[in-house]
């Protein structure tokens, strides 16, 4: 695709109006809060979070309607599905490894743009495509009588909306999102809209902490969501109510900047002296840490976990490795079934995806080893300190324990605090910390400008546009924006910037110098 391509279907892009698009008053000027005073961009985050319990509790009783919907499709023998696409497709692979954990049941089936695969880094363009949404959940056997649960942060995601559109023709499929339905006017939402087979939850939760993340709140509240809708097993609304109550009073009693804050000054110092860290945390809480890690990469233009397979190596900031007391896990495979809690990976390998076959097959997927064989290595092709950086959720003590440690394994710090007897919740509060953490360390080493993510990669068409419209907001803040300085101008000159982008560089300050060059010379 070149920009001439692009300016032709950039009327089906141009996101700009979505809420979840827009900066959020409550964080502007994020980036320098992260530097010098943590407490307020803590505390600051933490305010967003605690709007999710307000809008969840507001849509009880559709999602009561999802939670009988869940129960009928088991009581008639047949498996409820769940997808989405980037950050929506990770917490759907989320909720699958959580309810096997808690009910050692099977009738839960995930599946995500791209493949398992995708949990490490997104596949470009697979967003785009509806037919490829479609076809994933044809594959995986979805038949008359199934359920399926679909979410988009923003509601106009063609890939989920290939798939419930698809799973409409035989079922009443949900279709679940976070943004006012009157700013959603792309046809193809419409068209979800308009398709009476259809089952429609909106759980808008306002800006995200950084313009277009949203990873942050909108995930959130979209996990907890569908996460109440298939544990109940019975009265529904005391059980989300009682949840969400014992949730929010727990998230409130955490002090988070005592809990985190000399966590987010280590890490940060890490990348700043060019070091690196492992994630460590066992099967309870590891795709949530993982979840975490790998979404850094599109959010702030990071490598991604690199693969035993790439020539040459270059090495991710970050990687996730399973944390054992034994040798257990000997294999990459033994390491993703424990990260998925006993099932196998799900790779596409059918004929239809025969030229992404390097992208999204099963060699591609084991190559991004998360065993205990990985540490070893990575340590030899990865000059520099590794440190390690340990979360553990202790069900039996009810304890949640952050480790930073030494490339010696010497304790740097710790922090403990205590947990409930929630495994849902304690991963939706987990989560929400997390995701804090890694916020404000990418605000300390300059990943974004005040709550504007500048690092944003363009691997989409969604992407592109935001990249565009961000150029044209940093021309404006600096009065160099003028009549001359066009969405068509800027989409030409970021895509002769993309040509040499490399992993670490923003397009959108490469553009934004490229144009402020043409205008004042």
């Amino acid at each position: 695709m070149n920009y001439k391509d692009f300016l032709e279907i950039s009327g089906q892009f141009s996101l700009g109006g979505l809420i979840t698009e827009q900066s959020h008053p409550h964080t502007v000027g994020l980036s320098e809060l992260a530097k010098s005073d943590l407490k307020s961009g803590i505390q600051r985050m933490k305010d967003l979070d605690m709007h999710v319990f307000d809008v969840l509790m507001n849509k009880l009783d559709q999602l009561e309607e999802m939670n009988k919907m869940v129960l009928d499709t088991w009581s008639n023998g047949n498996r409820v599905f769940i997808c989405g696409c980037g950050s929506t497709g990770r917490l759907a692979l989320t909720l699958e490894t959580l309810y096997r954990q808690i009910t050692k049941q099977t009738n839960v089936i995930s599946f995500m743009a791209g493949g398992d695969v995708a949990i490490i880094a997104s596949v470009e363009d697979f967003e785009d495509h509806p037919e490829f949404g479609a076809q994933q959940l044809n594959e995986l056997g979805f038949k008359e009588g199934d359920l399926l649960i679909s979410s988009t942060e923003g509601g106009e995601t063609p890939w989920v909306i290939g798939a419930v559109q698809e799973a409409s023709k035989i079922g009443k499929p949900f279709f679940l999102y976070c943004n006012p339905d009157e700013v959603l006017t792309v046809q193809r939402s419409q068209d979800v809209f308009n398709n009476p087979d259809i089952y429609k939850i909106n759980l808008t939760v306002g800006h995200q902490a950084i313009t277009g993340s949203t990873r942050m709140q909108c995930s959130t509240v979209l996990t907890y969501a569908i996460g109440l809708a298939i544990l109940c097993q019975e009265n529904f609304t005391d059980y989300a109510t009682n949840s969400i109550k014992n949730v929010r009073q727990y998230y409130e009693s955490i002090d988070a900047f005592e809990f985190i804050s000399k966590f987010i000054e280590l890490e940060a110092d890490c990348y700043l002296k060019k070091e690196y860290v492992f994630y460590r945390s066992k099967p309870n809480i590891a795709i949530n840490i993982l979840t975490d890690t790998t979404e850094r990469c599109p959010t702030f233009s990071l490598h991604p976990f690199e693969s035993i397979l790439d020539n040459p190596i270059n090495p991710s900031w970050s990687y996730f490795v399973m944390d054992v007391d034994q040798e257990v896990y000997k294999n990459s495979l033994d390491a993703w079934e424990q990260l998925l809690y006993g099932r196998q990976p799900r790779a596409l390998s059918s004929n239809y995806w025969h030229k992404y076959q390097h992208k999204v097959g099963l060699e591609k997927l084991l190559s991004h080893d998360i065993s205990q064989d990985q540490i070893e290595r990575r340590i030899k092709y990865a000059e520099g300190n590794h440190y390690q950086f340990k979360i553990i959720y202790d069900q039996n003590n009810l304890e949640m324990s952050w480790e930073f440690l030494s490339p010696n394994l010497e304790r740097i710090h710790f922090s403990k605090i205590k947990a409930i007897n929630d495994v849902l919740g304690q991963n939706i509060v987990l989560k929400c910390l997390i995701n804090i953490h890694s916020t404000l360390l990418m605000g300390r080493i300059g990943r974004y400008q005040s709550n504007i993510m500048i690092y944003v990669r363009p691997t989409n068409n969604k992407l592109i546009d935001r990249a565009i419209r961000y150029v044209l907001y940093l021309l404006k803040q600096n009065n160099i924006l003028n009549e001359n300085i066009t969405y068509a101008l800027v989409c030409e000159n970021l895509f002769e910037e993309i040509k040499t982008l490399v992993y670490g560089e923003s397009i959108v300050l490469k553009t934004f110098e490229r144009v402020k060059k043409l205008f004042l010379l």
